[in-house]
C-alpha cells in the first residue's frame, strides 16, 4: 500500500514506528529527517535504510507517508514550512500527543491534494531516542486517529493508513481532536506532572533535614518507584504538551487538588470512613479499567 515512508524525528516514536513496519511485512523505502543525531543513528542502527534530504533542499519528498514523531514544536512547525513540499496524493500523520493545535495548523498550511490525518499512539517510555526504538512498542497499544465531522476526510486515504496502523499491533480509536484532547490531559499527562511532583517531594528544597530525607531515600521500595517512574521524563518533550493543552491540564488539576484536598480534610478530622469510600470508589474504577483493557485485548 505504502512504497516510501519518511519518519520525521526518528526518536523512540518514530523509530519503534519503522520497526514496526519493518517487523509486519513492510518491504518498502524507509528514510529518516529531523535533528542532527537521530536520523544519522537511525540509519546505523538500521532502522532506516537512508537520511531524507529532500525538504532540507527544498524539493519535493517522493514519500508516500510522511510520519511527523517529533515533539509537538516541531510538528507543528515542519507543517508550516515543509508540509508543501509534500508530493501530491502523499498523507501525512503524526505522533503528537496533543491534537487540537496540530490539526488546525495542518487544516490551514497543507494544500488540498496532501492528506493529513492526525494520530497519537498511546504508548512510550520515559526514555527518547532511537536507540530505545523497538518493534513492539505498540503492541495491542490504543492508536487514536483523528476524524471531525468540520473537515473532509478522503475515506480511502483514512482506510489506508488505519490498515496501516493496525498491521503494525496497534488497536485504532476513532475520535476528535478537542475531545481527545480533554481524555489525555487526565489519563496522560495528569499522571505526569502528578509523577513529576510527588518525585520533587524527596529534593532538598522540600526538605532541609538531610538525614530524613536519606532515611526515606533509602526506604523508598517499589510503590514509590513505579508511582515515580515518570519523573525522570524530559521537559524537552512535555513544554510543548503543556503549551498546547494548558487549559486541559489546568482543569484536571484542579480535579485531582480537589480530591486530594477532600482526603487531608478526612485525616485531618479522623473520618476514616470517607477515607475509606475513596479507597473503594478507585477499587471500583481499577476493575472497570481492567475489565475494559481485557476486553479490548481479546478483540485483537
Amino acid at each position: 500500500m505504502f512504497k516510501h515512508v519518511c519518519i520525521v524525528g526518528c526518536g523512540l516514536l518514530g523509530g519503534s514506528f519503522a520497526l514496526a513496519l519493518r517487523r509486519s511485512g513492510f518491504t518498502g523505502r524507509i528514510t529518516a529527517c529531523g535533528g542532527l543525531r537521530s536520523p544519522k543513528l537511525a540509519v546505523e542502527r538500521g532502522v532506516a535504510d537512508a537520511i531524507e534530504t529532500s525538504f532540507d533542499r527544498n524539493e519535493v519528498c517522493q514519500a508516500d507517508l510522511i510520519y511527523l514523531a517529533a515533539p509537538i514544536g516541531g510538528i507543528i512547525d515542519f507543517l508550516k514550512t515543509k508540509a508543501a513540499l509534500a508530493k501530491p496524493g502523499a498523507i501525512i500523520t503524526d505522533a503528537g500527543s496533543t491534537k487540537t493545535e496540530i490539526c488546525r495548523v495542518a487544516r490551514e498550511a497543507l494544500p488540498a491534494d496532501v492528506h493529513f490525518i492526525g494520530g497519537h499512539p498511546m504508548a512510550g517510555s520515559e526514555s527518547t531516542g532511537v536507540e530505545y526504538a523497538r518493534a513492539d512498542l505498540f503492541d495491542r497499544a490504543t492508536y487514536a486517529l483523528m476524524i471531525k465531522a468540520t473537515d473532509s476526510v478522503d475515506e480511502t486515504q483514512f482506510n489506508r493508513l488505519k490498515a496501516l496502523v493496525e498491521s503494525i499491533g496497534a488497536r485504532v480509536l476513532l475520535t476528535e481532536p478537542e475531545a481527545h484532547d480533554a481524555a489525555v490531559a487526565l489519563i496522560s499527562h495528569l499522571p505526569q506532572l502528578t509523577a513529576t511532583a510527588l518525585s520533587s517531594l524527596l529534593g532538598a528544597e522540600h526538605d532541609g533535614e538531610i538525614a530524613r530525607r536519606e532515611l526515606a531515600q533509602r526506604l523508598a521500595a517499589t510503590g514509590w518507584r513505579d508511582m515515580t517512574r515518570l519523573g525522570g521524563s524530559s521537559w524537552s518533550v512535555w513544554r510543548d504538551i503543556c503549551l498546547t493543552n494548558q487549559p486541559n491540564l489546568s482543569v484536571a488539576l484542579g480535579v485531582l487538588i480537589g480530591e486530594l484536598q477532600n482526603l487531608k480534610e478526612a485525616l485531618d478530622v479522623r473520618d476514616f470512613n470517607q477515607v475509606k469510600e475513596a479507597f473503594e470508589a478507585a477499587n471500583t474504577s481499577v476493575a472497570e479499567h481492567r475489565a475494559i483493557r481485557y476486553a479490548n485485548f481479546e478483540k485483537v
